[in-house]
């Protein structure tokens, strides 16, 4: 076979393409519906206005915001360690509503832990704070120490005053609450000060903000806060989601302003997703139900020198609820993995010399095709012309919805998506930014929402693209999955994903949307447990598995009591 040529595409005229699954046309997944609109500051300032319309609902949002600050940071602190119980925080404040949040965050704070050091660093007289922040700080009268800090050369030189106020141990917490998105440039000299010295001053565990990091906004300028986790209170600003580092993790908290669909942010291409996305994992199953009720995924995947991809995307696969997994393995790994692994049927595959699959044994799979549900193709596969090839004959002959995954992501094999009947079943890309590149055909990374829309109408493909916040786009919409941390970033995390939106589709191949966010977010939770129960270093990429039951029958974070 020339390595300079593709080969001919062969296709298998005994397929029943009257039983494919059909594209869809609508999906339950949009704004509104498990998950709330991305709005720009000037949208969000309006909504917000429209909800808020007297100081006691202001108040009330406050309160709300305040207190789920504190569950957050609570919650996130322990993927490095459990929160001390003297454990000291600083707060930055401004003038605005952000500080008055920040404020309750700290109260709360008190409540759980009352022997906290709490101090209040105010970049503006503490006479000069709007009415509920005013209020917020009477609630915590005598119960915290205040800096003041008005000065440029004040807020510049206050390292050693910090340091000072906490014998030289610095702070477990610094919470960012000096500016919200009502921020317009340029930072007043105080405010740019006191954000470079934070900035650089080293003896902080966890740097948190309130709403947006403070200078971060439509037309930021430096310098901005380097923040560890933004807590967006609300409603989701798209200054986050516009790439950088600054704004750290993102966690969206939702405060019931999205309680009823609202008719103008209707058409919003950005969202955010929900975990209520889960929701329906955590109801009762029909008792007259089988196996064969929650689908049947078929894997194929690995090779002689990658077997482990294939072991963890079967493992995933196993653990999303589907009901059967046959996976087409290498011949020479194929019992090994079998018996890792037995409630997968393993079907072993001949190989080439090379030790991957070779394209030659397609019939295997076509022959039992008409007993899946989707199709996931990729997982340790690893690439050369006949795994390229064996991709594009599953492309141009499979009437199933197919997943491509590592390999499997090739610039011709996507180019053929194109050709597909429109009775085939929809295909899923979950390419990393890399991958995504090389598909896309781009000179360079670039992340934008209408990149991704134009690529996946184009293509005729659902993209997961994978990522600190990885984005699922059908080509109408654009979901922002927040969920997850750095504790995916190491080998085999990929492959659980494609395992879990395999099983997830073959589950609901009438939704492919929908079933690709739900894989999505159950991954990036169970991830978190995981961090938050053994940390982000110590751990393997399987044990992610081992969280999956938590997530669904303790959603309200009662890991945290």
């Amino acid at each position: 076979m020339d390595p300079q040529k593709t080969p001919s595409v062969t296709h298998f005229p005994f397929i029943d393409k009257q039983s494919a699954a059909q594209a869809p046309t609508t999906s339950q997944l949009k704004p509104f519906q498990f998950a709330h609109p991305i709005l720009d500051c000037a949208e969000a300032r309006a909504h917000e206005a429209h909800l808020l319309k007297d100081p006691e609902a202001e108040w009330a949002a406050m309160q709300a915001a305040g207190a789920a600050i504190e569950k957050g940071i609570v919650r996130d602190y322990q993927e490095m360690r459990p929160l001390p119980k003297r454990l000291r925080l600083v707060a930055l404040l401004g003038k605005g509503n952000n500080a008055g949040d920040a404020m309750i965050a700290c109260q709360q704070l008190l409540a759980h832990y009352p022997r906290a050091r709490i101090d209040l660093l105010f970049v503006e007289p503490v006479d000069a704070l709007k009415p509920l922040p005013q209020r917020a700080l009477q609630e915590l009268e005598g119960r915290v120490q205040i800096i003041s800090c008005e000065t440029p050369g004040e807020c510049a030189d206050y390292h050693d005053r910090l340091l000072q106020a906490t014998h030289g141990r610095g702070y477990h917490i610094c919470l960012d609450g000096l500016l919200g998105m009502s921020f317009q440039p340029p930072l007043r000299p105080a405010y740019a000060a006191l954000i470079e010295a934070i900035n650089q001053f080293s003896a902080i565990d966890l740097r948190a903000a309130v709403d947006l990091p403070s200078g971060l906004g439509e037309e930021a300028e430096s310098p901005v806060f380097q923040a560890d986790m933004t807590y967006a209170t609300g409603i989701a600003k798209s200054p986050l989601f516009q790439g950088g580092a600054t704004q750290g993790r993102i966690r969206y908290l939702d405060l019931g302003f999205f309680t009823e669909e609202v008719p103008a942010l209707a058409d919003a291409v950005d969202s955010v997703l929900l975990p209520d996305l889960l929701n329906p994992l955590r109801s009762l199953r029909p008792p007259d139900v089988d196996k064969r009720s929650f689908g049947h995924l078929y894997i194929v995947g690995g090779s002689s020198f990658m077997p482990g991809a294939l072991l963890m995307a079967v493992q995933a696969a196993l653990r999303s609820g589907v009901g059967l997994v046959t996976a087409f393995a290498p011949v020479s790994v194929a019992a090994t993995l079998a018996a890792q692994v037995p409630e997968a049927m393993w079907v072993p595959w001949p190989e080439t010399s090379a030790g991957t699959l070779s394209p030659k044994a397609l019939p295997l799979l076509m022959e039992r095709i008409d007993r899946a549900d989707a199709l996931l193709i990729g997982p340790g596969m690893g690439f050369d012309r006949n795994t390229e090839f064996l991709s594009q004959q599953i492309i141009a002959n499979v009437d199933r919805p197919v997943i491509l995954d590592a390999d499997a992501l090739r610039t011709r094999t996507v180019d053929l998506i194109r050709t597909r009947k429109s009775a085939a079943g929809p295909v899923v890309l979950t390419p990393h930014m890399g991958e995504f590149v090389r598909v896309a055909k781009l000179k360079k990374p670039r992340l934008n929402s209408q990149l991704l829309l134009d690529f996946c109408r184009t293509a005729r493909v659902t993209l997961a693209l994978k990522g600190p916040i990885t984005r699922i786009c059908d080509g109408h919409h654009v979901f922002m999955n927040t969920f997850g941390g750095p504790v995916l970033s190491r080998g085999g995390s990929g492959d659980l994903l494609a395992g879990m939106i395999g099983g997830m589709m073959a589950q609901n191949n009438k939704d492919i949307p929908l079933a690709v966010a739900r894989a999505v977010v159950y991954h990036g939770l169970a991830a978190e447990r995981l961090a938050r129960s053994r940390g982000q270093v110590a751990v393997r990429t399987t044990e992610v598995l081992e969280h999956l039951s938590e997530v669904l029958r303790n959603p309200a974070h009662e890991d945290l009591s």
